[in-house]
């Protein structure tokens, strides 16, 4: 006699014969919550948000109710690294040039956010430097100073930018002055933030060199064109602080040929991180508008996207990936890791924390520290990867520590769930009604939200349950055989039971339950009539073979068993 029960149910391994599976795999493995280790199914999403147009591919979730929403499918936002910021600063690549903006200026009015924004970064002074013009005579009792000046531009933010080139030398002393002239610059093209309160800062050499130090002189508002300054040589302000803060990679094609800084991402220190091409780029601590050229790295492959881990950065390329470590900016360093595998879709790089993961050509990847790995060998096949798991279209998300991905393949969109943890339930797939454009894990409630049409929804955020299918492995008995009996026990009914024999469809029943009577509908056979059971046990037809295999659809399923006696299905 032969009996198989299953009470454990764990994920798919695709890339193992069903007849070698472990007992508790299955062959499909779908829309499934194994947390309590009964077959629980997944919830529908919930409706969040209507969004402007279908058009949308990438969203935010702000403050309060304010969701932002892009038309371009990789803008990347890094919230302000200022504790406390009562503007609620806001930074993002992908949309166009890199961008800040504010409360006041994001979700200004009543919807369509972002509603303005500015352009990362403060230009340097454009043309010659100032004039200068030293007023009086000299002192024959003082020392003359070879003096030289340079100007910056504050913006309305405080943001200060690089200085102008350094005025003509001249001879002055103590009681003297000299008149600064400033170009009546119009604003810099560009959609900078010099409104109001924004500012021009003077700073003033001692030395006449052009590589000396230059000290602060005073502060004037950005429409002034003269100053005077009477400041004594002992009474100089601070060093100038941004003679390197350039801004980050933008849309000037001479200067960056492969476009502007994308990816951003935050890192430890305030410190933020993002590439154009082959370049690594980082800002200066706190303060994301100074992007030093000396804190840049270059990669020998394009970069295809970035994610931070919890001791660097993980900077995945078309060729070999990069850890790039370090204690602050000026430090960092990059190392190629010894691992052939190239990131093929930059939307499914995810950040999991000590790890990050990604698409490559042989599978699912994970790079941690200066090492990494395919994490998919000996559950997926190579040809199973690629011909059934989309990898160059997945949009894959954190969730619940999980890595959760979207695919769209023509007409037909799935996905799949991978946990990194290594459990058993390591890998199962998602049945998805459309196609998933883009989405955002919010930190703030820990919950993941996509978009679908024109919807924000929340990842499984309904309480209407998805129908589940479990199809177990092969069981493969000594000698053909019949079995006789199939039984299912269900918290939720109705339930349909599939039993496959020798890869042919033997029986499909679906078992529903009223009261403490259960009523069997049955599709195949034909020759077998619906009827009401005491038990929710099922008689089989009459068939003979070696390989069988059960599928269970519900919503929660605790067990099955197929036997060749009612007493096996009771004593199991």
């Amino acid at each position: 006699m032969a009996s198989f029960k299953r009470e454990r149910f764990s994920g798919i391994a695709p890339g193992v014969s069903p007849r070698l599976l472990a007992d508790q795999f299955g062959q499909i493995s779908e829309n499934i919550d194994f947390e309590s280790g009964r077959l629980v199914s997944t919830t529908n999403d919930s409706d969040t948000l209507t969004l402007q147009n279908t058009a949308r591919r990438s969203i935010y979730y702000y403050r309060d109710t304010s969701w932002l929403e892009w038309s371009e499918d990789s803008v990347s936002v890094v919230p302000g690294p200022i504790p406390g910021d009562s503007t609620d600063r806001l930074y993002f690549t992908g949309d166009d040039y890199p961008r800040v903006g504010t409360v006041s200026t994001l979700v200004s009015g009543s919807s369509g956010y972002p509603v303005n924004s500015f352009r990362l970064g403060v230009p340097a002074p454009y043309g010659n430097g100032p004039g200068v013009t030293v007023n009086g005579s000299a002192n024959s009792t003082l020392t003359p100073n070879d003096v030289s000046y340079v100007y910056t531009y504050v913006t309305a933010a405080g943001e200060e930018g690089p200085p102008s080139s350094p005025s003509n030398v001249v001879q002055m002393d103590d009681s003297q002055t000299v008149t600064i002239g400033m170009a009546a610059n119009a604003q810099p093209s560009g959609n900078y933030n010099f409104g109001t309160g924004s500012l021009k800062r003077i700073y003033r050499s001692n030395t006449g060199s052009t590589n000396t130090q230059f000290q602060f002189v005073a502060q004037v508002a950005y429409t002034t064109v003269t100053y005077t300054d009477s400041t004594d040589a002992a009474n100089l302000g601070e060093i100038l602080p941004s003679g390197g803060w350039i801004g980050p990679p933008n849309d000037d094609s001479s200067l960056y040929p492969d476009g502007p800084l994308k990816g951003l991402i935050a890192l430890a220190q305030g410190t933020m991180a993002g590439f154009t091409g082959k370049r690594f780029c980082l800002s200066e601590p706190f303060l994301p508008h100074a992007w030093p050229i000396q804190y840049r790295i270059t990669t020998e492959e394009d970069i295809v996207a970035i994610a931070s881990t919890a001791n660097g950065v993980a900077a995945l390329t078309d060729g070999q990936p990069y850890f790039i470590t370090g204690t602050e900016p000026s430090a960092m360093t990059a190392v190629r890791i010894d691992f052939s595998q190239a990131c093929v879709n930059k939307h499914s790089v995810v950040d999991m924390g000590d790890v990050v993961l990604y698409a490559g050509p042989e599978g699912l990847c994970a790079i941690q520290s200066a090492s990494g790995q395919v994490v998919t060998k000996g559950l997926i096949s190579v040809k199973q990867w690629n011909a059934d798991f989309h990898p160059e279209t997945i949009r894959a998300f954190r969730h619940e520590g999980t890595y959760v991905a979207f695919w769209t393949s023509g007409g037909t969109h799935g996905g799949f769930v991978y946990d990194p943890r290594g459990s058993e339930n390591s890998l199962s797939t998602l049945s998805i009604a459309g196609e998933v454009r883009g989405g955002h894990m919010n930190p703030k409630d820990g919950e993941l939200y996509i978009i679908v049409g024109n919807k924000i929804k929340k990842y499984r955020g309904s309480n209407t349950p998805r129908t589940l299918t479990f199809k177990s492995k092969k069981f493969v008995t000594p000698a053909p055989l019949s079995m006789g009996w199939v039984s299912v026990h269900a918290n939720v009914y109705p339930v349909t039971v599939k039993v496959y024999g020798d890869g042919a469809l033997v029986a499909h029943y679906t078992l529903s339950k009223a009261g403490a009577n259960y009523t069997q509908a049955t599709t195949v056979p034909s020759n077998i009539s619906n009827g009401t059971l005491r038990e929710p046990i099922m008689r089989m037809p009459a068939a003979v073979a070696q390989e069988w295999e059960v599928q269970v659809q519900g919503t929660d399923i605790n067990d099955f068993c197929l036997a060749q006696s009612m007493d096996e299905v009771r004593q199991s």
